[in-house]
């Protein structure tokens, strides 16, 4: 190994930095690379030997799936730090819907490979906790496979988790409001925003800080009641911030590119109360998936109250 020549790792050259964190979230450098004796290009992310990052690793090697990222190899270097080797893409989907102007069908796709790839490990008891666009890879065959496990985690109902997991603009609503018990509801709501943002080109709620990004979703979604989240005066949070905007929702002024059917999805994804949100494969049954989305469907009916 030469891990005392900084331009190598094992037989992974480091060829560019691409990302480097250092925060009690995160603790990671991720790098573009080439294998020397093959010359492929891959992925190399280089964490700290820690319980976060054998937590990722542990995950990692868990789970194979086809809209999933590949890992290709993983080791320690001598300083006890975590090495993690990945099939390099051309591209992630905040890129994609950056350059071009996506389809209804193209998003419908996506969204179709997203779900599934988050129903398998849901169904293996992993909340990802980082569902976002930057997260999704795109691949040459315009597949997408969810990517950075970094701060994913096995489902736990007593285990408390730190707040501020999810990236702040697709993080829901109870963790705003200091709910530490995370269900895999929260990847739902993730992928909610996600879709949205698909068909607005920028992203649903992009707030600055806690306060505001709670004032934003209230500003769509309207202010939650009791009869919609019966248990929301029990998040820590709510004794300290006042519930303030309009009643009524803002949905469809707020995504006015989408179908009737994709409108009512993504309000079953994003609702206020996590235990009314769709599961991974109640999303993969709604009407949306069932035949090819165009952008106005004027006979459906919602299901959303």
């Amino acid at each position: 190994m030469e891990e005392d020549n900084p331009e190598f790792i094992g037989e992974y050259h480091l060829d560019e930095l691409i990302t480097s964190s250092e925060n009690i979230y995160s603790d990671c450098e991720v790098y573009k690379a080439t294998k020397r004796n093959t010359h492929e290009k891959v992925i190399l992310k280089l964490s700290r030997y820690s319980d976060r990052g054998n937590t990722e690793l542990e995950i990692l090697n868990a789970i194979r799936h086809e809209f999933i990222v590949n890992l290709l190899d993983s080791f320690k270097t001598k300083f006890l730090r975590n090495v993690m080797i990945f099939e390099k893409y051309p591209r992630d989907l905040q890129e994609l819907y950056t350059e071009e102007s996506l389809e209804s069908n193209r998003i419908q796709k996506f969204m179709n490979q997203l779900m599934t790839g988050i129903q398998y490990i849901h169904d293996k008891n992993i909340i990802h906790r980082d569902i976002k666009p930057e997260n999704l890879m795109i691949t040459e065959t315009d597949s997408l496979k969810i990517g950075d496990f970094g701060i994913s985690r096995y489902t736990n109902p007593t285990a408390s988790m730190t707040p501020e997991s999810v990236s702040l603009w697709y993080r829901p609503i109870e963790i705003l409001l200091s709910c530490k018990n995370h269900t895999t509801a929260v990847d739902i709501w993730s992928a909610g925003c996600v879709m949205a943002e698909l068909y607005r080109r920028c992203p649903l709620f992009k707030g600055e800080g806690q306060i505001n990004m709670i004032n934003k979703i209230i500003n769509v979604l309207g202010k939650p009641t009791l009869e919609e989240w019966p248990t929301m005066n029990e998040l820590p949070a709510m004794s300290m911030i006042e519930l303030s905007g309009p009643d009524s929702k803002n949905f469809e002024n707020a995504i006015p590119n989408a179908s009737k059917k994709s409108l009512d999805l993504i309000q079953n994804m994003i609702m206020f109360d996590p235990a009314r949100r769709f599961s991974a494969s109640q999303v993969l049954q709604h009407a949306y998936f069932k035949t090819e989305d165009i952008s106005e469907q004027n006979n459906y009916e919602p299901s959303f109250p």
